[in-house]
């Protein structure tokens, strides 16, 4: 959502997540560029430092004031040195976003297992088109299972407390690494539930802080897992007893 919004600005192009080594293509997911590009991808793997300097932090064109990608704390493993590179260039602003109700994160992230959705998206930009002509096959198989399962609103699952626990304490673990690692850095932290209240607020400030004039920004991705988590968890009653004495009880209301 954040990616999307970002680019919704004319100054500003906001790459997808170029470093996921579990993918088979490079997601750029902006004009002018293929996600399915082998030269790119094996660019990439062989040598990330020329493929930062050619073909992300390169010359764009001359309204683009900002460009940057979406990062996850796994990326780096599969890139050893990323993460030092990225840490000793202080000139790069960082945007961190987290979310507060880490409950809620786990669950969108279990049932996205389940399901093969991990983002609602119908939008049709000159990209997709794109792509599609250049290469239905794969994106005809990326598409064919969403299209035939039932909304994830619809999954409910199980949680138990240890897994709870453990996911609570590693999302710590990480935003606690991260704000270290980049600790030289310019940073700006955004919540996620603040840019589900406060939308038109964060995204100025988070536009403000990329040192570019804040315009309205548009999102079209559907939040996916709105309903109460009793409708889905299907094991709530007792997640809830056992964390309703911990500092993690508010989030199971």
């Amino acid at each position: 959502m954040l990616v999307q919004a970002l680019n919704s600005n004319p100054n500003i192009t906001c790459f997808g997540e170029l470093f996921n080594w579990q993918m088979d293509f490079v997601g750029f997911n902006v004009p002018g560029y293929d996600n399915f590009d082998g030269q790119d991808k094996a660019l990439r793997d062989r040598d990330f430092e020329e493929f930062l300097r050619e073909r992300v932090y390169c010359q764009h064109g001359q309204e683009i004031q900002a460009v940057g990608f979406k990062l996850l704390f796994a990326h780096v493993s599969g890139f050893p040195g990323l993460a030092e590179r990225l840490a000793g260039d202080t000139g790069i602003r960082v945007l961190h976003l987290r979310r507060r109700n880490l409950l809620r994160a786990l669950l969108s992230s279990t049932i996205a297992q389940t399901t093969g959705v991990w983002v609602e998206d119908r939008k049709l930009t000159v990209a997709n088109v794109r792509t599609a002509v250049r290469h239905p096959l794969k994106v005809a198989a990326r598409l064919r299972r969403p299209l035939q399962r039932p909304k994830a609103s619809r999954v409910k699952t199980a949680l138990s407390a240890e897994q709870c626990q453990k996911f609570f304490k590693k999302m710590q673990w990480n935003a606690d690494v991260l704000d270290d690692l980049f600790r030289e850095h310019q940073k700006f932290t955004l919540f996620y539930e603040d840019l589900l209240e406060r939308r038109e607020e964060v995204l100025g400030q988070a536009q403000s802080f990329l040192g570019v004039e804040p315009t309205r920004l548009s999102v079209t991705m559907r939040r996916q897992n709105p309903e109460p988590l009793p409708e889905l968890l299907e094991n709530y009653d007792e997640l809830y007893r056992a964390f309703r004495s911990t500092p993690h009880a508010w989030m199971f209301r």
